[in-house]
């Protein structure tokens, strides 16, 4: 494993990735009131290990077993979906980073707010993030074809997974890395 040092992560927090991705959320009255209901999505999604002794000379047993592991792989993910939030407000992702978000909303939500945000990757939308954000800005957004978002809001993500927050880097890096392959093949 490579050792990254505190300024390059806190760099890598920084970068930001234009993406477009609904955002689902909560206004809180106090950022006390957050609490998160699920895991990281690298837990939820990962494939667990069922350790089975296969019988070599029997492969109805073997088929069995592995339906049976299959079986309980599926009620896990089902048990986790049920545990979902529900989220009242809907938004628009506008770009994103490891340490914040900006998105487009409908309402004016005012400099300090708490939220709660129900956050999928436009790359992995079966993962849903679980993340605490504040409100940093809100100003008037009146862009043409706009529709009924109204204000643009920055956020600061004050509590966040570690691996939530590694996986959202990984999904800026390999974006960037897909937009530097096809400015590659324009020349």
């Amino acid at each position: 494993m490579k050792f990254i040092s505190n300024d390059e992560q806190d760099r890598r927090k920084e970068i930001r990735f234009k993406a477009r991705a609904a955002v689902s959320f909560n206004i809180l009255e106090s950022a006390d009131q957050y609490m998160r209901t699920y895991n990281s999505t690298l837990s939820i999604f990962n494939q667990p290990e069922y350790r089975l002794e296969l019988n070599e000379h029997d492969p109805l047993e073997a088929f069995l077993l592995q339906l049976d592991a299959k079986l309980n792989y599926m009620i896990d993910l089902l048990s986790v979906n049920i545990q979902r939030k529900e989220y009242a407000h809907q938004a628009l992702l506008i770009d994103i980073s490891a340490s914040g978000i900006h998105f487009l909303h409908s309402n004016e939500i005012k400099p300090g707010t708490p939220l709660e945000i129900g956050l999928a990757l436009p790359a992995q939308p079966n993962s849903l993030m679980d993340v605490a954000a504040e409100v940093l800005r809100c100003d008037t957004y009146d862009k043409s074809g706009a529709g009924e978002y109204k204000y643009e809001i920055g956020l600061v993500l004050t509590d966040i997974l570690p691996d939530d927050q590694e996986n959202i880097i990984r999904y800026i890096f390999q974006k960037q890395r897909e937009e530097i392959r096809h400015q590659k093949k324009d020349f």
